[in-house]
């Protein structure tokens, strides 16, 4: 079921992309194959709150923690117009790669010298357009759930453009597909909180070590409540 529905979705996006520009309709059909996925597993329990902290025509930085192949998925539920950042050599899996390379998301080869400056500029370009970019600042995911360091991309990035950052906790959801695995699970119970908005008009450059250690805070502190 997974395999066909990523191949309607891909199909729909090829027919679509051309009269569809500025993909006001195509990420749509992204979103809601995120929902199909979960809607179909029916031992699947996923709770979305506080999406409403993400406004329509807006950019943002969205950062988000990293447990599993699952939380895109999960991310896809949220509804909303996003480009997520992501290892190039997911863009290279037949139809859903190339779904990716047809809903212009931002490809990152990880080691390459000049990836991350060009990974940059695409999300800068993007953002000017007030539309979100998503990142998962951990740069992998995490074995055992709990949240990594943050790399310092995705808080420079959020200053340099003045564009809040809206942290996104997933919880649980490293039990759909462990890393390392392959097998999904069949019973799942998982949590996606976005967290209010953090501004960053008038940070200066020097201020993101600050702001990286805020975000991890709060985050964490959401992670660890139960």
């Amino acid at each position: 079921m997974l395999a066909v529905a990523t191949l309607i979705v891909f199909i729909l996006i090829v027919l679509l992309s051309p009269f569809d520009r500025e993909q006001k309709l195509t990420y749509h059909i992204a979103n809601f194959w995120g929902k199909f996925l979960i809607a179909i597993n029916p031992a699947w329990d996923i709770r979305v709150t506080q999406a409403h902290h993400i406004k329509k025509n807006k950019g943002y930085v969205l950062v988000a923690n990293h447990t599993s192949l699952a939380d895109i998925v999960l991310l896809y539920s949220l509804g909303k117009h996003f480009k997520w950042v992501a290892k190039s050599s997911l863009f290279k899996i037949p139809f859903f790669g190339w779904t990716m390379s047809l809903l212009n998301y931002i490809p990152l080869k990880r080691g390459k010298h000049g990836s991350v400056r060009d990974s940059f500029k695409e999300c800068q370009m993007w953002l000017e357009k007030n539309i979100s970019v998503l990142l998962f600042p951990e740069g992998t995911r995490s074995a055992s759930g709990k949240l990594g360091a943050f790399k310092n991309g995705s808080f420079k990035l959020a200053i340099l453009t003045q564009k809040p950052i809206i942290p996104i906790v997933i919880k649980w959801a490293q039990k759909a597909i462990k890393k390392g695995e392959k097998t999904l699970n069949l019973e799942v119970q998982a949590d996606v909180k976005v967290l209010a908005e953090i501004p960053t008009k008038g940070l200066a450059e020097n201020d993101f070590e600050e702001l990286k250690h805020r975000i991890w805070n709060l985050m964490n502190q959401e992670l660890t409540t139960t």
